[in-house]
């Protein structure tokens, strides 16, 4: 009797096995993004949350399946695309913001 649930009981239970894997990278990055937006700085929390979902799509598209943990959410494309296509489009307003 090992920890609290089996694997077998965790399954029946429906819990999940799976490991984050580098999910906390975005974690990180959020909270960069956080300390720059509380620092008045709205524009590097653009850049900073949109290099930080930049980041999350390169490791979603080199990691194997086995190791990308939570970035897999979908299909390999689909998941590099769509953090991509919402980095670009944080980028390009924090870049046309018109600040004082």
């Amino acid at each position: 009797m090992g920890g609290p649930l089996g694997d077998e009981q965790r399954r029946e239970a429906g819990g999940s096995t799976q490991p984050l894997g580098p999910w906390w990278v975005g974690v990180l990055g959020l909270v960069v993004s956080a300390v720059l937006l509380t620092s008045s700085n709205l524009r590097a929390y653009g850049y900073a949350l949109g290099a930080t979902l930049g980041v999350l799509a390169l490791l979603r598209a080199v990691l194997p399946p086995g190791r990308a943990g939570g970035l897999a959410v979908r299909g390999r494309a689909t998941d590099i695309v769509t953090l991509l296509l919402l980095g670009a489009a944080t980028v390009a307003v924090a870049a046309t913001l018109r600040l004082g």
